[in-house]
């Protein structure tokens, strides 16, 4: 354990497996980087992990440079501000360093604000003695990045009692989705302990990640219906819809009847024909190799008027022609086109 020259409220805590948790009040800055007992300026890098605890409630200018070489920072929810240069951000980038925290507070902000890969810090869920093995148990939710998760149990003993172990630690897995529909009844009934229950029962950090993951649960699995709906409303279009170079047949729902359209765009404007098929005739459409053949199948449909020309380039008024003058235009066109694709082969 460190004090703080500077600060008589701040202190270190030092777990010796790379974990450094500093306890305190306010605003943290860089003198309180200081210790008694303390001569090497670079003792900060014996840690690759600082806990931020709660009471703490930001990291001033220059207080968070003093630990830039660490892979892991955990922020308490008290804390609302880290100052860190653009230069240590970028250098944390590279190195992917993780911030850990709890849902919808800064921790998660900064992380995202600042490109940076964040986790749900562990839930300390409750202490546990055993007096006839004089055994002392940590429980922890422990989250990982890979998205697993575990009952972490941390026992601590003699070992010199008849029944004692000698301590050690073990982990239960939970599964991925452990969350989904558990409220924090549901989580503390798989404890039969009734001294461990009522600690879990009474623990707020484990009640507010239950309740926003499992609202974020729902809201995700709205989008993923909402997507799904819209895939198979694309895939439905694509069913009732087809298309080729100078055509266009669908099925219209609203009248259960099926129609296609020619279109030929020249110097003189666009000329398009209008048909109604039937069910048939667009069972076999895009069936053909060359294009043609498909629009010669669709003009053995109905007309159901002539055809529309536009001039080329203007927004002008439309014109329809009587069906001869459609049928002896549609001629000229097909021949036209007969005499492209002769060419090209």
């Amino acid at each position: 354990m460190y004090f703080s020259k500077h600060n008589e409220k701040i202190t270190y805590i030092n777990h010796y497996s790379g974990l450094l948790e500093v306890e305190g009040e306010g605003l943290l800055c860089r003198e309180d980087t200081k210790l008694w007992h303390e001569s090497d300026k670079n003792w900060a890098k014996e840690y690759d992990t600082l806990s931020v605890t709660e009471g703490i409630t930001g990291l001033g200018d220059g207080y968070i440079e003093f630990f830039s070489h660490i892979d892991c920072l955990i922020l308490s929810r008290t804390v609302e501000t880290v100052a860190a240069s653009p230069e240590l951000l970028k250098s944390w980038r590279k190195r992917k360093v993780l911030i850990c925290g709890e849902y919808e507070t800064f921790a998660e902000r900064f992380a995202d604000e600042n490109g940076l890969r964040f986790l749900h810090s562990d839930i300390h869920l409750a202490d546990d003695d055993i007096e006839i093995a004089h055994e002392h148990d940590i429980i922890t939710l422990r989250f990982h990045e890979n998205g697993s998760s575990d009952i972490h149990y941390n026992c601590f003993t003699p070992g010199s009692s008849a029944g004692s172990y000698g301590g050690g630690e073990y982990a239960n897995p939970l599964p991925r989705d452990f969350y989904v529909g558990c409220t924090i009844d549901d989580f503390a009934n798989n404890f039969l302990n009734e001294r461990v229950r009522e600690q879990i029962l009474s623990n707020e950090t484990l009640k507010r990640f239950l309740e926003i993951s499992n609202k974020r649960h729902r809201i995700k699995m709205t989008r993923k219906r909402m997507t799904k709906e819209r895939r198979a409303e694309v895939k439905k279009v694509m069913k009732t819809k087809k298309k080729g170079n100078n055509w266009t047949a669908y099925y219209d729902e609203n009248n259960g009847r099926y129609f296609a359209e020619i279109m030929y765009t020249s110097r003189e404007g666009r000329e398009q024909y209008d048909y109604e098929i039937t069910a048939d005739i667009y069972s076999r459409l895009g069936t053909f190799a060359d294009d043609i053949e498909n629009e010669r199948l669709i003009k053995t449909g109905k007309m159901t008027y002539s055809f529309e020309n536009t001039m080329y380039g203007t927004l002008g008024p439309e014109r329809t022609v009587w069906d001869e003058e459609a049928n002896e235009a549609m001629k000229a066109a097909e021949a036209k086109q007969n005499k492209d694709s002769k060419k090209k082969k």
